[in-house]
């Protein structure tokens, strides 16, 4: 059994962790989720592994069609001049605020783990969208993305995570050539939404008339949709996303059972079936076939570098490794300049 699980590990290791990246994007099949092999055409599809940050653009950018506007519903000032810097102020607080706490979320989620931390940046997303949608001043509306910002630390935590689920280089190219094109999706689709859906009772007042909520709110429609696509990504992520910190990812999560047990009643055990075809493989061994061996004398893997690999896989030298980092060795050069790079792409 033990030789089994050693196979079976070596075998998911080698495989290209769809399941996982797809649903860091927030929009998992149910059918995929129980067996990709099933579906060969979706499982090499390189659209699940864009979507894992889907969420963010989508929430940042669906105001941007209307702020102006919003900002002139307070009816703080006439000059349009003002209305555009404070509409600028409203647009680019959630990003600001979502920048000073960045390093903040990253050092928590080594302490607690991932999960828990994308959770509750999607929670926190959600949240502030809700109040966003029921301000009726501009000190609101700039607490509101300011609040998403400061509860959203998943920028950086998803991307460790992607790092731990793709642990193959030649893997890490495909999952993270897909990350600007999220956010050029999440980028259509937010602002889509925004002006499509902002003051309903003006655009369809056959469908919603003046005496609806949405005449009194004029823009909550649009974050209440937002709002919903962050919801499925909640529940998908309890249910669904594992844990990838190295020494969390052993912790029960009795979220992820849940979501198992759902995924047998619909679909079967398909868990043994994975297993009876891992059984049916080969047997593993570490000796190379005669036309790939060399010759001359080469070093081979010893004990030594084998119980150095074990060990850095232990979780207290994991937790002890992640807390000792310090903020000099966070930030060295090729790091700072990287974030100096990606600010003069954003200008």
């Amino acid at each position: 059994m033990a030789a089994l699980r050693r196979r079976l590990a070596k075998h998911q290791d080698d495989q290209f962790p769809v399941k996982q990246l797809f649903i860091l994007g927030k929009f998992a099949l149910p059918i995929l989720l129980a067996n990709p092999t099933r579906y060969p055409m979706m499982a090499n599809l390189k659209l699940p592994l864009a979507l894992c940050r889907i969420c963010e653009p989508i929430a940042f950018m669906s105001i941007f069609p209307y702020a102006y506007y919003m900002v002139a519903s307070f009816k703080i000032t006439n000059n349009d001049t003002q209305i555009a810097v404070y509409a600028g102020m409203l647009t680019s607080s959630f990003a600001l605020a979502e920048f000073s706490t960045g390093v903040v979320w990253g050092r928590v989620s080594d302490r607690m783990g991932r999960k828990p931390v994308l959770i509750m940046g999607l929670v926190g997303t959600a949240l502030s969208m809700i109040i966003f949608g029921f301000s009726r001043n501009l000190q609101t509306a700039l607490l509101a993305r300011a609040l998403g910002g400061l509860l959203n630390g998943n920028v950086g935590v998803l991307q460790t995570t992607v790092a731990e689920l793709v642990t193959r280089k030649d893997h890490q190219p495909r999952a993270y050539s897909i990350m600007p094109f999220v956010w050029c999706l999440g980028s259509i689709i937010g602002p889509a939404l925004g002006g499509l859906l902002a003051q309903p009772c003006e655009k369809y007042p056959s469908v919603f008339n003046t005496h609806s909520i949405f005449y009194s709110y004029p823009f909550l429609l649009s974050n209440l949709i937002c709002v919903a696509i962050l919801v499925v990504g909640i529940i998908v992520g309890l249910l669904f996303l594992e844990e990838t910190h190295a020494a969390k990812k052993h912790r029960r999560d009795y979220g992820l059972e849940f979501g198992r047990i759902i995924l047998r009643k619909i679909f079967g055990d398909t868990e043994n079936m994975s297993e009876k075809r891992i059984a049916e493989l080969p047997p593993y061994t570490s000796e190379q076939p005669p036309e790939y061996r060399s010759r001359e004398s080469s070093p081979r893997a010893s004990t030594t570098s084998l119980d150095s690999a074990a060990e850095d896989l232990d979780p207290e030298r994991c937790e002890k490794r992640s807390s000792g980092l310090s903020l000099s060795k966070t930030f060295n050069r090729q790091i700072v300049f990287l974030i100096i790079g990606y600010g003069i792409l954003a200008l």
